[in-house]
């Protein structure tokens, strides 16, 4: 059988695309698992939340920065989340953490709980939703967030720039409400999003 690959080691563009078809079809048909994170998750959760992050900002972030992101940024985040669930640890304010796979591979996550702003809109703030992009557009980002919210009211703030996502809030009951917070991210301005109950 012959290997995939050109010579130089890739995938072909025909073959990528149809692979990526499959694992949305996959996707679409609710072969996800969504759980709380688990001691096993921080090392592939660290760097899938770097590789979403280098593909999500490429353009909204300077270049130096997005290929600056690396796996050893997130680590301790996880590892302190994965410890809280497995030692029974979590703050009980609402908050929670979802982490999915596909075929036991990391597709995305969803972290939310209580306003880390003085003056939220609602109390209850989506901190962190991420998807691979091989899984965007299959429905788990909807899932991983319906499971997180319920039809609780929340809010969230999105990077300028970032149109795809603003796109994806909006059809989940989400609007742009006019806030801007202007010390995101290495300089990043947020547009804040708001679900009313």
């Amino acid at each position: 059988m012959s290997d995939p690959a050109d010579d130089d080691g890739r995938v072909p563009q025909e073959q990528g695309r149809a692979d990526q078809e499959a694992r949305k079809a996959d996707a679409r048909s609710g072969s996800w698992e969504i759980r709380e994170p688990r001691p096993g998750d921080p090392e592939s959760f660290a760097r899938l939340h770097a590789r979403v992050w280098r593909e999500t900002y490429r353009g909204i972030m300077s270049d130096e920065v997005v290929d600056a992101l690396d796996p050893e940024q997130f680590r301790p985040l996880w590892e302190q989340v994965a410890t809280a669930y497995a030692e029974d640890r979590v703050a009980d304010d609402g908050r929670g953490f979802l982490v999915a796979l596909v075929e036991d591979e990391p597709a995305g996550f969803c972290m939310h709980g209580p306003s880390r702003d003085e003056d939220p809109p609602v109390p209850h703030q989506v901190w962190s939703l991420n998807v691979a992009p091989e899984h965007q557009g299959t429905g788990l980002a909807q899932e991983l967030l319906r499971r997180a919210l319920g039809e609780q009211a929340a809010y969230l703030w999105v990077a300028q720039g970032n149109h795809r996502a603003v796109r994806f809030y909006e059809q989940q009951g989400f609007a742009l409400d006019g806030a801007q917070n202007l010390d995101g991210h290495e300089g990043v301005v947020e547009l804040r999003m708001v679900r009313p109950s």
